[in-house]
């Protein structure tokens, strides 16, 4: 079978073939189709174009649909949190949420939504849509047909509900065009929705929103990242800790005798050097020459002897004047040859007090002089030791007496030993251009190889502060000395 078609060129008739021409009118129709969908789209894009606020925009969409679709009813519901709430009814300027209607309606668009698909009841044909909540609609309100559909944006958020009169033949290529029109309209529609609400709204779906990719499965490393340093920012500030003041210190005895030399001399002989153990009182460390005071002794001797034999003379003539001149001369060389006799005891040098030899390596200057005061030799016991730590002038103010601490050697450092702090010298002193406090603690129990005169670092607790204080104090320090705050 073949269709005479006439050429518009000449009166010769043209057969085109019945297949070929179903599949032209086939895609005219579809063609047709297309251009209706879009054009309700445009048309309700440009009869909107001017509205700025979300109920406005609402309220046109409505009332354009149900005049261009002929339908009885139309509304539009948003989702809000877990509900639909009907925001705009054609020709409805009020909605009261306590109506029986308006709840309805909530509850059929709740259940589009929840389905995520278009409802169209009664149904042409058997589905696998539920349409309880529609059926409901239509039998309670007398509604012919009932067209609901989701609108989608990053999923559904809300929903369009058309309501046609009974009798009203609704197709699919009539609904087909609302599809499209929804698409293009829920992106506008949306954004004034959110631009309208009050800022409370607006920054709850904000936070919503960065907790929900906080929250979400992807970005795995990154989130794991931030809560990590999220956590750790919290128990910097919130979890306290042990401060430890850590300052240099010297081992040094409780106490510690300086020998000087008794008088002016020479040095005869040196019997000990440093770390010669001797006894108080006892041990000579090293003796001075006397050949010099024994002859100012021996003189000293010969005019006392003198001035003695003087004293007879003139008491014998009865001269009292003369007699008393010769006593006191008698006197003082008296008190000149106990001097020297001391002079001479001590030129065997000894140590007041037991211990070891610090200092005084003087092999080397046998026959050197000497002068009265000079230091000769520093002796000390070996226990008890006091470590004097020397505190920098920052951090004297969080040092108290009775704090505890231990302390490591640069010989041992493994071996940690634990210290009381006993006292606080009250002057600072400058030390490698910075000022010092110095600070004596007592140990616990010193090992056998401690040494006076051994260094390394002194950690002392000085309570408990939070970590970013701790970590922060002195950069706050200098910010403020620098800014004068």
């Amino acid at each position: 079978m073949s269709v005479e078609v006439p050429s518009p060129v000449s009166s010769v008739q043209v057969l085109i073939p019945q297949q070929q021409w179903t599949d032209v009118r086939a895609r005219l129709d579809e063609a047709n189709a297309q251009l209706a969908q879009l054009s309700l789209a445009m048309e309700l894009a440009i009869e909107t174009a001017g509205l700025t606020r979300f109920i406005a925009l609402a309220m046109a969409i409505c009332n354009l649909l149900a005049v261009r679709c002929k339908a009885r009813r139309v509304s539009l519901g948003i989702l809000r949190g877990r509900a639909v709430y009907v925001m705009a009814m054609s020709q409805t300027e009020r909605i009261l949420r306590k109506m029986q209607l308006v709840r309805d309606m909530e509850e059929a668009m709740e259940e589009c939504l929840d389905q995520d698909a278009d409802i169209l009841f009664p149904a042409p044909a058997a589905g696998n849509v539920i349409t309880r909540c529609a059926a409901k609609m239509v039998s309670t309100y007398g509604t012919g047909t009932l067209y609901a559909l989701p609108l989608r944006r990053d999923g559904c958020v809300g929903v369009l509900m058309l309501e046609f009169e009974p009798g009203r033949n609704v197709t699919a290529a009539e609904l087909a065009p609302l599809r499209t029109a929804a698409d293009l309209l829920t992106p506008r529609l949306m954004d004034l929705y959110e631009h309208d609400r009050w800022f409370g709204a607006r920054w709850a779906r904000n936070w919503r929103g960065i907790l929900a990719k906080l929250l979400g499965p992807t970005h795995t490393w990154i989130k794991a990242a931030a809560i990590a340093g999220a956590v750790f920012l919290a128990w910097a500030f919130f979890a306290r800790g042990t401060f430890h003041i850590i300052a240099p210190f010297t081992l040094e005895p409780v106490r510690q005798a300086q020998i000087v030399a008794p008088f002016d001399g020479y040095i005869k002989a040196v019997l000990v050097r440093p770390g010669d153990r001797i006894i108080a009182h006892r041990t000579v460390l090293a003796g001075l020459h006397t050949a010099k005071l024994r002859d100012q002794l021996a003189a000293a001797q010969a005019q006392f002897a003198a001035y003695a034999k003087q004293a007879q003379v003139a008491q014998a003539r009865g001269k009292i004047a003369d007699m008393q001149i010769a006593d006191d001369s008698m006197n003082g060389a008296a008190a000149k040859i106990r001097l020297l006799r001391r002079q001479i005891a001590h030129a065997a040098i000894k140590s007041p007090i037991s211990g070891v030899v610090l200092t005084g390596n003087l092999l080397r200057r046998i026959g050197a002089p000497v002068h009265l005061g000079d230091v000769l030799f520093r002796v000390a016991p070996i226990r008890p030791l006091l470590a004097r730590i020397n505190v920098h002038d920052e951090d004297i103010l969080y040092v108290k007496a009775g704090q505890k601490g231990s302390l490591a050697t640069a010989s041992y450092p493994a071996d940690k030993i634990s210290l009381t702090v006993t006292h606080i010298d009250p002057l600072a002193m400058v030390k490698h251009k910075q000022n010092i406090f110095r600070v004596r603690a007592v140990l616990a129990h010193p090992p056998a190889w401690f040494r006076p005169g051994m260094q390394g670092t002194a950690r002392i607790d000085a309570g408990r502060r939070r970590y970013i204080w701790m970590w922060t104090r002195g950069l706050i320090n200098w910010i403020r000395m620098k800014l004068w705050l």
